[in-house]
């Protein structure tokens, strides 16, 4: 059965909305007086799926939808008869605190593994994520969209503007993969249309379909994030005192929509210094700590590279990095503690010199991705090195087949160091690695076939491979 047929026959169990032009954008206020809304048909089948499963819920949820040549526009009304009772939390971006919330999951492929989350509570607090693999969520990620939530004797309200710029969509696309969750947090229920099965695997892939969208905008976009630091640091100088200097720093990041479905980004010395930091962590064991990767330019599309092994079982797929870790690429220097190498006055993390990165997916079903990135030498006391200049590259593919219930992947990854003298008895001058992956799913997706191969060489001196071989992490 082709891919298209198979489509086709699920799109016939499939629940499904319809979105209207809207001729005149919706001012985003809460309220549902636009001239749009009142052409826009209502859906309101929503069913409970926690703590029960496909009964109804205890309040009824209507939603409407309408787009334009540059947006994607959605009003939720969430009925309440004791709008006083509707519980509310004050909290940062990200932050989901004790309260009710509105969702929307959006797989504007339309592949039924991929996609992204757009929520919101009562006091208009909003969350946002990645989706990718049919279930695993990225928190780090951050799209530009607008929302306005309004309490008011009904209930409460939402009303989104997400921008399809921050979608990814092949040209003609006319379908968007489409669900709403909502939480009632007093009574620790949650309600979805369409009705999602927590017993059944996937998230995107139980997704119903929004559809009428024609005409989306196929311009190119293009976004240009210059940035110009200067700070004032302490030193310690030559002759053991300590004195002040003057640090002036300059960089960007770009991003462009060559095509709606394919997107590069590139950054030159780019800076993360508003980056969130990361929780401190005591770690006794032997094995390297997993962070989460926050950096905006390799959190764009991290779900397509990610090549976590066993990652079907792993119960935090997040924490098992697999074949790429992003987190490498710009690291605290590997020798900064080696004795006679470093001390305190030596950088604390790696400055990248510049890095690209282009992702997209076909109309066929590949989705693509290739990452390169450079970093800079790093030296210590006495000129000695203890981060040589390093390249990092990437490619990724995953085939899609029969809308999205099997796969084939691959991956390759590489790392190229210029070593020298200081270095080379500690670090490999060249690393590869390479994996496949499939996955199938059938008798009515209530069954799942998965396997993996992964292969890894490393390249350097006889001490360098003698320390590998007696590291803990490996014991070769």
């Amino acid at each position: 059965v082709s891919q298209q047929q198979q489509q086709q026959a699920n799109a016939q169990t499939i629940a499904s909305a319809t979105a209207v032009l809207a001729e005149r954008a919706p001012e985003i206020d809460g309220r549902d007086a636009d001239a749009v809304w009142e052409r826009a048909p209502k859906y309101s089948q929503f069913r409970q799926f926690e703590p029960k499963v496909d009964v109804d819920p205890s309040f009824r949820t209507e939603f409407r939808a309408a787009y334009d040549e540059r947006n994607l526009y959605v009003f939720v009304r969430m009925f309440d008869p004791h709008p006083d009772s509707i519980m509310r939390a004050l909290s940062r971006r990200d932050v989901r605190g004790p309260s009710d919330q509105i969702k929307l999951l959006i797989d504007s492929y339309n592949d039924r593994r991929s996609g992204f989350e757009f929520a919101v509570n009562p006091d208009g607090v909003k969350r946002d994520y990645s989706m990718s693999n049919d279930g695993n969520e990225d928190e780090s990620w951050n799209g530009i969209w607008d929302v306005a939530t309004r309490i008011d004797s009904l209930g409460w309200t939402a009303e989104f503007r997400i921008p399809l710029s921050q979608l990814r969509y092949t040209s003609g696309t006319t379908t968007f993969g489409f669900g709403i969750w909502r939480d009632i947090e007093r009574y620790k229920e949650r309600d979805s249309w369409p009705l999602y099965h927590p017993q059944k695997s996937g998230l995107s892939s139980q997704l119903g379909r929004l559809e009428g969208l024609a005409g989306l905008s196929t311009k190119r976009r293009i976004e240009a994030t210059p940035y110009v630091v200067t700070k004032n640091v302490q030193r310690l100088t030559p002759t053991s005192r300590y004195d002040r200097a003057q640090e002036l720093t300059a960089g960007g990041d770009v991003k462009i929509g060559i095509t709606p479905n394919v997107t590069l980004d590139a950054t030159v010395n780019p800076d993360f210094g508003q980056v969130e930091s990361d929780p401190s962590v005591v770690n006794l064991t032997a094995f390297e700590t997993f962070l989460y990767e926050r950096r905006p330019f390799f959190v764009e599309g991290t779900g397509l590279y990610r090549f976590a092994l066993n990652c079907y079982i792993v119960v935090d797929c997040s924490t098992n990095e697999g074949l790429f870790y992003s987190r490498r690429i710009g690291r605290s220097p590997t020798l900064r503690h080696e004795d006679g190498y470093g001390d305190e006055t030596t950088p604390t993390s790696t400055a990248i010199a510049a890095a690209t990165k282009l992702t997209g997916r076909t109309r066929g079903g590949l989705s693509f991705g290739v990452l390169d990135a450079v970093t800079r030498e790093v030296t210590g006391i006495n000129g000695r090195t203890v981060e040589p200049l390093a390249n990092y590259g990437v490619v990724r593919a995953l085939q899609d087949f029969r809308g999205g219930d099997a796969d084939i992947g691959l991956i390759a990854t590489a790392v190229n160091r210029s070593v020298d003298e200081w270095t080379e008895p500690f670090m490999h001058s060249a690393a590869y690695t390479g994996g496949a992956t499939f996955r199938n799913r059938f008798s009515n997706r209530r069954y799942e076939v998965a396997g993996q191969l992964a292969a890894s060489h490393v390249v350097g001196t006889q001490a360098a491979i003698l320390r590998t071989q007696q590291s803990s992490v490996h014991y070769y």
